[in-house]
Parts: structure tokens; C-alpha cells; sequence
């Protein structure tokens, strides 16, 4: 903890000290968030658990603890500062308004570096690089390819770069879901003809869902960032690095092979 502490002290030190600004990827905070959080001993993160597998979700066998693959990089990143970590739970389209009103420090749940998201808050290096995944009825066949949803309805979640692609294609009846776990049921009771999600949310309730399957291959491939205020770059800085720690020695190899996700586009990454 002595050495990790006077490594973030250091980091500091070569940050200098506020300038006020707000725009991400300027010159700007580079000392307060960092003493903020260490000074508080804790590092606090938004995410929403409902329909949060595999990222963050109750534990069902411990009610009122949660598990998931991005709570173990939380922990790590927490202990490679030093603190500790502590979940704040929100609704996942709001995660960014609640990061601008100092919910949290940071938010992290499968946060896509979209081009929009970045003109309003700063990202972490990525973390994870994610693929689109369509998910169907068991008895469907005519839907393999993004081309086939034309013409069909198709379920994502609200904010998503799903949504994005989908919005993209005019003939495709987009419906929008504030959560996951409302456009699997959709799809399960016919409402819709397909679902589009990350691949890690294809896994967890599609390939898992004896009713539904996955089909053809990913598309859409992108990367999950933790998402900062403009201002708070040295925290960030301080979060790559224990990022880069985790990559390096291999224990996030080891998170994403304990939830099922490491697979070709992790090592194609360079997470091995």
C-alpha cells in the first residue's frame, strides 16, 4: 500500500494542479481528483445491476453483494491504489448525468467509447473490446446477418452503440428497452423478431436462454472504457495504470476467463 500510494503521489506531483476546465482531453485537473479519492480511502463507481450479467448483478446466493467481471476489475484497480471500492448503484442511461452530478468518481458497465460519449466526459484506456451479437428465437432461421433484420424488429437497450448501428439502417423497426433484461423477454414472448447486444449480454441471456440462440458472427466491434469527468484526468491517469498493471500481469486474462468472455478479440488486444 506505501509503494502504491507513493507512486499515485508521485503522479500527482508530475500533474500540477487544477485549471478548472471542463472539455475532455485538455490540459486540465491534475491533482485534486486523485488526492480527493486517496485522501477519502475510497474509490466509488457507478453501474447498474438489474440485468447486469455478467458485468455487475446480486449475488444470489448472497443477497445484498454483487459479483461480476467488472466487479473484480474494480477491486484490483481499488487495491493497486491502495482503497477501496464501493458500488453505486443507478440506472444504466443515467450513468453519465449521474457521473456529471459527482455521484461517483467513475462510472464502469460496459461503457462504449462512442464519439459522443467522449465529446462529454473523459475515458480510461479500454478495457475489454466488445462485438454486436444477434439473438433469435430457438425456431427462427431466416435471420443470420445484420442485412436479414431489415424489415424486422429488433430489441436493444437504450444508449447502446447497438442502438446506434440499428438506428442506422432505416428499414429496421428499432424498439428501445432501459434495460437488458426487457428486450429478451420481449423477444421470448414475440413481441419482437431479434435482439441486437454486446456479445457478453448475448452470452449471458441469449446462448443461456433454452428458448433463444445466437446467430452469425459479430459485428460492430468496439471497446468498453471507464468514463471520468473532464476534470478528473488524474484520476484516470492513476486507473490506466492499474489497468495496464492488471493486463500485464495477467490476472485480467484470468477475470475474463472466470466470467466465460476472454476469447480471439481479447488477444487480439493483446490480453493474453
Amino acid at each position: 500500500m506505501k509503494k502504491s500510494f507513493l507512486l499515485l503521489t508521485l503522479l500527482i506531483l508530475i500533474s500540477g494542479c487544477d485549471s478548472g476546465g471542463k472539455s475532455p482531453g485538455t490540459n486540465i485537473n491534475n491533482g485534486s481528483s486523485l488526492e480527493r479519492v486517496m485522501e477519502s480511502g475510497v474509490l466509488r463507481w457507478g453501474a447498474d445491476v438489474i440485468g447486469g450479467i455478467p458485468y455487475v448483478y446480486e449475488d444470489p446466493e448472497n443477497p445484498g453483494t454483487y459479483i461480476g467481471f467488472e466487479m473484480d476489475i474494480a477491486k484490483s484497480i481499488a487495491r493497486s491504489l491502495g482503497i477501496k471500492q464501493e458500488l453505486v448503484i443507478k440506472a444504466w442511461d443515467s450513468l453519465i448525468p449521474e457521473l456529471q452530478r459527482e455521484s461517483f468518481d467513475m462510472a464502469m458497465n460496459g461503457i462504449e467509447d462512442t464519439e459522443e460519449r467522449g465529446n462529454i466526459v473523459h475515458f480510461s484506456a479500454p478495457y475489454y473490446l466488445y462485438t454486436q451479437q444477434i439473438t433469435v428465437r430457438k425456431n427462427t432461421q431466416e435471420i443470420m446477418s445484420l442485412d436479414d433484420l431489415k424489415n424486422k424488429k429488433v430489441a436493444t437497450l437504450s444508449g447502446s452503440a447497438a442502438e446506434d448501428i440499428l438506428r442506422g439502417i432505416p428499414e429496421i423497426d428499432v424498439h428501445i428497452n432501459p434495460e437488458i433484461i426487457y428486450s429478451y423477454q420481449d423477444l421470448e414472448e414475440g413481441k419482437v423478431d431479434a435482439v441486437v447486444l454486446d456479445t457478453p449480454i448475448a452470452i449471458a441471456y441469449g446462448a443461456s436462454n433454452p428458448k433463444l440462440k445466437n446467430v452469425g458472427k459479430p459485428f460492430g466491434e468496439g471497446h468498453y472504457v471507464i468514463a471520468f469527468r473532464g476534470e478528473d484526468k488524474a484520476l484516470s491517469d492513476a486507473v490506466n495504470q492499474a489497468l495496464i498493471k492488471l493486463k500485464e500481469s495477467g490476472e485480467l486474462s484470468e477475470i475474463y476467463k472466470k466470467w466465460g468472455i476472454m476469447n480471439d478479440q481479447q488477444q487480439k488486444a493483446g490480453i493474453k
